[in-house]
């Protein structure tokens, strides 16, 4: 089953957090977007390049702004012999099937398309297509791809799984599961979390999951971070609650810094410098103690594309996480990619060994 969505408008085509919102929820319900179009809805080819999208995909969401929304309604009329009338506020083709506040499904014998009005400002209108009982994702950690093929695929064909491995990072596989036609996918994944008990989290969203465990716990974290600039906390800052259990953030960019506001040793830093175990561990330490949390992460590196040196080269980073039981942990990683890649990279593996720090906290299903 082939998923699309298109953005009809120049209204939202070049408002990037705009079209980003789009995607998180059209993600939410569909899973998985397997093409990805952006149109001008004064491109004179908009009813031939509508046509043909409609012809590829099984599934497609149409996310236009108010100006081409009847459009977009007339030119599927148009195509399947129908008309326009007036439901619930909106012109849309009387064969629709389901219908809510801007937004409405038609279904034809080979695809599905659900057409949303797009305001700016404005909440998403509710997303009338869903995948969530026949796709859904586990995480599983410290187990490399080809362990995970061998573990999981004898299951999956005895639960009719199909199985997609998606490597985060060294030690992290999202594996997404699709339900064939006498899928079990709930099994499945009791299956596996029976097998792997340490090492699975059943849903796809870990960001949330850290939350949640963290609230439930009463667990409070502070981040220092340098290279990435205050991208791991801005992860966690997306969700609600977490005022409970993030007790801060501090970008140590400068060496000055990290010694007035973390209490790194000049020594160190004249030593070994700001890219060091040595820095990341008193990050730690600083961190942990200047916010009175429970756990620490820090992270220093070069995220490029220059300051890169032989020894350290554009890439290198060092992570480290610490708990108040004195449990610490640093390592030094290299990434490759531009700036932002590398950041990103860095804060994902963060992520991992926040997980592997607190195993019994993070990973009780």
């Amino acid at each position: 089953m082939k998923n699309t969505l298109v953005i009809i408008g120049e209204n939202i085509k070049y408002n990037n957090i705009l079209v980003d919102y789009i995607k998180r929820e059209v993600d939410n319900c569909l899973k998985k977007i397997d093409f990805f179009y952006m149109l001008d809805g004064s491109d004179k080819d908009l009813f031939l390049l509508v046509e043909d999208i409609l012809q590829k995909s099984s599934q497609i969401i149409m996310a236009t702004d108010e100006k081409n929304f009847n459009v977009v309604g007339k030119i599927i009329s148009t195509l399947h012999s129908d008309t326009l009338v007036l439901k619930n506020d909106m012109l849309l083709p009387s064969k629709s099937s389901i219908f809510d506040k801007d937004s409405y499904l038609f279904e034809e014998e080979s695809y599905k398309v659900n057409v949303i009005k797009i305001k700016e400002g404005e909440k998403l209108p509710k997303v009338l297509l869903d995948e969530s009982k026949n796709i859904q994702f586990i995480n599983i950690f410290d187990v490399d791809e080809e362990s995970c093929e061998i573990i999981l695929l004898p299951l999956a064909e005895n639960y009719d799984i199909k199985i997609k491995n998606i490597k985060i990072c060294d030690g992290w596989n999202l594996i997404k599961l699709e339900s064939l036609k006498y899928g079990q996918i709930d099994n499945f994944i009791d299956s596996v979390i029976k097998l792997l008990p340490d090492k699975v989290i059943p849903q796809k969203d870990i960001f949330s999951h850290i939350v949640f465990k963290l609230i439930e716990n009463d667990i409070k974290i502070a981040t220092a971070e340098s290279c990435t600039g205050g991208l791991l906390s801005s992860i966690f800052i997306k969700y609600s609650g977490v005022s409970t259990i993030i007790n801060g953030n501090l970008v140590t960019y400068s060496n000055d810094t990290k010694e007035a506001w973390l209490g790194v040793d000049q020594k160190i830093l004249e030593e070994y410098g700001a890219v060091s175990k040595e820095c990341v561990s008193q990050m730690l330490d600083g961190v942990l103690s200047v916010s009175n949390s429970d756990i620490s992460i820090a992270i220093s590196g070069v995220a490029g594309p220059t300051g890169g040196t032989e020894e350290k080269p554009v890439g290198t980073i060092y992570i480290g996480v610490k708990s108040k039981q004195s449990k610490k942990n640093i390592k030094r990683v290299h990434f490759k990619g531009d700036r932002v890649y590398i950041q990103n990279q860095a804060v994902m593996y963060a992520v991992k060994m926040l997980l592997e720090l607190e195993k019994d906290i993070f990973f009780q299903n």
